[in-house]
């Protein structure tokens, strides 16, 4: 395992020359990596930002002590709201900066790391990235200090690790919470003791990199279908929190994404070996089908059955099944025991709260278009990736169900994103679609298609129209009938719209069976823009009615809504 660089070797590689990324790397050059680190570093421990801290804890600078204190009021008197994400970090201080041991354990004084029967608070434990950084701080200062000493964490953490390097992340492609999920794993692949802990943190976070580079394109933008998101990272994902990791890996990304970020300074002073199977789909033209996860049977026949039921529950929930039938029960038990009826993380399913644990899945299965939904189970993808255009979808998940933070596809010419999302079911900003739609990804095509269940309609009594996200910063653009181009370096984008303005950066269409067309496209494969806007006009084959499908005499007639594309060898049959 590489060695965090710290102490007298420090200044001496400093004065090592950065050189900047002529091409895209397409497997690991560990000299380039380490040199982004020494810069990232050298660039940023100077400065008056909080983030600084790790830094100046790394290369043994002077600590800005009102930073930290102000770091410390985070977890003072029993905690804040999220404040696990501060935790993080000082965990990560403490130990490259001991010192501070006596007062970061007095900050913690009345902090809990977990639920308890007497009231868990504002802490949210339970969602995949919160456990890992709760449940990681804990066990360090168990393993270290022997504070906060819990017979449960052992087992939790290593399970949840066990699971990740096995079936991947729930929280799948997430631009919001893979930063803060690799923290975590960073602090115990850097300083736990124990070798097994060490090296399944290792495995995870090799994972979670190689996923954030699965989906990176050759301009170093992360545009993702994901399982937990909002609106901000679909709109502009080239400046974030999680591009800074991606320019520490590649060497792409704008200025700002060369500037401190919390999960760049943990990446930054990290000694995690990067393996050259993190970069197996990143430089390179992409064209696949593949699954990740499992589904929530699994995770109550298999994976998590041994565990006791207070702590099998909290993985049902870091899975988004929080009252889906066949766990209605013991999410209603557990909240019970726990006193969890303002528990922030079940804001979205107040109309569940208060049930008993015997009338919990009764009410559940009336309301299976909302419980069944959160569920973040194995999911299908398709990845369409050529040079700077991308596109990445879910293949028919959940469709005409209630979408909470799921984005169901994107596309992108390189750094301007496009979308669909239905209505506006948001609160403070996070993104939550009234219902999802069905989509079948072929090659550079998509079928997009979208049929509310008669519940999401009484329930979203005022409309909920599905709007096409248009950004304004393409380098050209073009409208013909029902089609919407657009032109960003040598990436293209054509999308067919079924009704609505098309002139317009928000196209919404209010039909209740409406079908969206994608077909990406780059100046390679197609030549000039007007070629293939051109080639898409003439060629594509649409069409998309109601029609009797089967046999009458089978048995097997049924009246479908059905979608047939045609385009450049490629044939998309889509049936609801």
């Amino acid at each position: 395992m590489k060695v965090p660089v710290v102490g007298m070797l420090y200044p001496i590689l400093l004065g090592l020359t950065i050189q900047a990324a002529s091409a895209v790397a397409q497997s690991f050059d560990e000299g380039a990596y380490t040199e982004r680190q020494l810069q990232y570093i050298d660039e940023g421990v100077s400065s008056t930002s909080d983030l600084a801290l790790v830094l100046q804890a790394y290369t043994g600078e002077p600590l800005n002590w009102e930073a930290l204190n102000q770091n410390l009021d985070v977890v003072r008197n029993g905690g804040k709201e999220k404040s696990d994400f501060t935790l993080t970090r000082l965990i990560r201080i403490l130990y490259f900066r001991p010192e501070i041991k006596d007062e970061l354990l007095a900050a913690l004084d009345g902090f809990h790391f977990w639920f308890k029967e007497s009231g868990t608070g504002d802490h949210i434990f339970a969602s995949e990235n919160h456990m890992i950084m709760y449940t990681s701080a804990q066990y360090l200062l168990q393993e270290k200090y022997g504070v906060f000493a819990d017979d449960r964490t052992y087992r939790r953490l290593k399970r949840y690790l066990e699971v990740k390097n096995q079936y991947g992340f729930y929280e799948f492609y997430s631009p919001n919470y893979y930063p803060y999920t690799l923290s975590a794993l960073l602090n115990l692949v850097d300083f736990a003791e124990d070798a097994e802990i060490r090296n399944l943190a290792s495995g995870a976070a090799q994972r979670l990199l190689q996923d954030i580079l699965l989906v990176t394109n050759d301009e170093g933008a992360f545009y993702s279908a994901f399982g937990r998101g909002n609106d901000g990272y679909r709109e502009m994902c080239v400046d974030a929190n999680i591009n800074r990791i991606i320019y520490l890996l590649t060497g792409l990304g704008t200025e700002k994404a060369k500037t401190l970020s919390p999960a760049g300074v943990m990446l930054a002073t990290s000694g995690l070996e990067i393996p050259d199977k993190v970069y197996e789909y990143f430089g390179k033209n992409v064209n696949r089908n593949y699954s990740v996860g499992h589904s929530l049977s699994e995770a109550r026949n298999s994976i998590y059955a041994d565990l006791p039921r207070e702590e099998r529950v909290p993985f049902y929930w870091s899975q988004g099944a929080y009252f889906h039938p066949d766990i209605a029960a013991d999410s209603a038990w557990f909240i019970s025991k726990y006193q969890l009826h303002d528990y922030p993380g079940l804001q979205a399913f107040d109309q569940f709260l208060g049930l008993s644990e015997a009338a919990a899945p009764a009410a559940a299965k009336a309301g299976a278009v909302f419980s069944r939904s959160s569920v973040l189970s194995g999911a299908n993808f398709s990845i369409y990736k050529d040079g700077g255009a991308m596109m990445h979808s879910i293949q028919s998940y959940w469709p005409g169900r209630q979408g909470y933070q799921q984005n169901a596809w994107i596309a992108t010419t390189g750094t301007q994103p496009v979308w669909t999302k239905v209505g506006d079911a948001s609160s403070s900003g996070v993104m939550q679609n009234d219902h999802l739609p069905k989509i079948k990804q072929v090659n550079n095509v998509a079928v997009i298609q979208y049929n509310p269940y008669p519940a999401i309609e009484l329930f979203h009594s005022g409309g909920s129209d599905v709007a096409l996200h248009w950004p304004s910063g393409f380098d050209q653009e073009k409208r013909s009938g029902n089609w919407k181009f657009g032109k960003e370096g040598d990436g293209y984008i054509a999308v067919r719209y079924p009704c609505g303005n098309g002139d317009s950066n928000t196209v919404s269409c209010g039909w209740n069976e409406q079908t969206w067309v994608v077909i990406m496209g780059s100046e390679q494969r197609y030549g000039s823009f007007e070629a293939f806007s051109q080639k898409v006009l003439n060629e594509v084959s649409y069409d998309a009615d109601w029609e009797w499908q089967g046999s009458f005499w089978k048995g097997t007639l049924k009246y479908v809504y059905d979608s047939d594309v045609k385009f450049d060898g490629t044939d998309i049959s889509l049936t609801w």
